[in-house]
């Protein structure tokens, strides 16, 4: 007798095929896919709106065919700049289900939709395949097989490198799946961490120096009994994939707030300034807005003891959200951040809007500041349209004493990373130890 614990439910099959998706196609931000009632079979993440089960419903009422393109229907919203799409899928002439696609970037011409359409057409058969396995796995329980994923999986036309590559989705699906239970458990528990590491000053005024406060960017460590502490790149990747940011992002907020009021003696005379990331899903979401504000007004800390941070690519794709956003938190003292800039569009129409204090470039130009024209190049501009729009320049991932001579001959204002000081526990770190956050001189280096 075969132990049915040897193979895969269903819908499993399907998650390997719609994250290869998601990988070939970076304007992907989530999918999911349901079955001819409308029903969710796997989904990226907590996504779903109203529009969203209003266009499943409109397909699953009248399943069109989809290999006229012209069927296909569409959703796209300029608040958040996204265009959502729902497609039927179709198992020879058996309607089996829905995917549901949502692309960063609106498509409001036909050409544009005709082509993300055409983007997706190669992997529908192969998804309507699985689909309607269970569609008759449902029918037929008792059915059961000897076949292992991967052949399950198996396709007319495949080629072995096609096979290699499902087989390869299996496995990252498989630590995706065990990383995703850790986020989780740690959200339920309260077991997430928060480490501090200091911004500190690339200034020759000594006195300008003095007077600078301590700026600390907090950072979240995930402790585990599999992998040790885990640092944040390590699996906020898998949180964003499956819509888990909020939920962290509301973590970090609450923890380090109720950390301040409690240790107020420890921080407070030093002088130090909490800055604190914010992710994208975080910042189009209303109710996330009215959170952290509820937050902060209750707080009764000196809200100028707190900035927020959010990504270049966030805070382009979501700028009206952007703006609603800082102008909250710059109402309340706070300071706003562009993070990771240079690694968007390198459209910056967006600070029409918001009133941000700070930009912070992107490490991956920091690895090139010392010995790559380009992106010195870019750093330099960057830094140029910060000192004409009165906003101050950090470095972050400056890892090196190279690195740091060269965004400081560069004129970035302040820098972040290893090279100073690695991030250490919030409970054990010496606030008063880091003194004026003066960076050591390189030049002898």
């Amino acid at each position: 007798m075969t132990n049915p614990t040897n193979h895969a439910a269903p819908e499993t099959l399907l998650a390997p095929l719609a994250r290869g998706l998601m990988r070939r196609t970076p304007d992907i931000l989530a999918l999911s896919i349901h079955d001819a009632r409308g029903s969710a079979l796997w989904s990226s993440g907590d996504f779903l709106l109203a529009e969203d089960h209003a266009l499943i419903a409109e397909v699953v009422t009248e399943p069109h065919d989809v290999r006229g393109n012209g069927c296909v229907l569409w959703w796209e919203s300029a608040d958040t700049a996204r265009a959502r799409c729902a497609l039927p899928l179709h198992e020879g002439e058996e309607f089996c289900g829905v995917l549901l696609v949502v692309f960063s970037g609106l498509t409001l011409d036909d050409e544009g939709r005709e082509e993300r359409v055409n983007g997706l057409m190669p992997v529908l058969p192969v998804l309507a395949k699985e689909t309607y396995k269970v569609e008759l796995a449902r029918d037929d329980k008792d059915d059961a097989n000897d076949t292992t994923i991967v052949s399950q999986l198996k396709f007319i036309g495949t080629t072995p490198e096609e096979d290699e590559g499902l087989a390869c989705d299996i496995e990252a699906l498989g630590r995706e799946q065990r990383l995703l239970s850790l986020i989780d458990h740690a959200l339920k528990q309260d077991e997430f961490a928060l480490h501090l590491q200091p911004i500190v000053s690339l200034r020759e005024d000594d006195d300008a120096t003095e007077k600078n406060p301590l700026i600390v960017e907090v950072l979240i460590r995930l402790p585990t009994a599999e992998f040790g502490v885990l640092s944040s790149h390590e699996f906020l990747e898998t949180a964003e994939r499956n819509g888990r940011m909020p939920a962290i992002d509301r973590w970090v907020i609450r923890a380090l707030l109720v950390w301040m009021q409690r240790n107020r003696d420890r921080w407070a005379d030093a002088k130090a300034v909490f800055s604190v990331n914010l992710s994208g899903k975080s910042v189009v979401r209303p109710d996330f807005r009215d959170y952290l504000e509820h937050c902060l007004d209750k707080s009764g800390l000196p809200l100028e003891s707190l900035r927020f941070e959010v990504a270049e690519l966030d805070a382009g794709l979501a700028p009206q959200e952007f703006a609603k956003l800082a102008k909250s938190l710059a109402e309340r003292g706070c300071e706003v951040t562009v993070d990771n800039a240079g690694t968007g569009s390198g459209h910056y129409e967006f600070l029409r809007e918001v009133n941000a204090d700070i930009l912070k470039i992107d490490g991956s130009l920091v690895e090139g500041a010392h010995d790559d024209i380009v992106s010195r190049a870019l750093i330099n501009g960057l830094v140029h349209m910060a000192d004409t729009l009165g906003m101050r320049t950090i470095a972050s991932q400056v890892d090196t004493t190279s690195k740091l001579r060269a965004v400081k001959q560069l004129g970035v204002d302040f820098a972040q990373g290893y090279q100073m000081r690695v991030p250490e526990d919030i409970n054990s770190f010496e606030f008063f130890s880091a003194g004026a956050q003066r960076a050591p001189s390189p030049a002898h280096a």
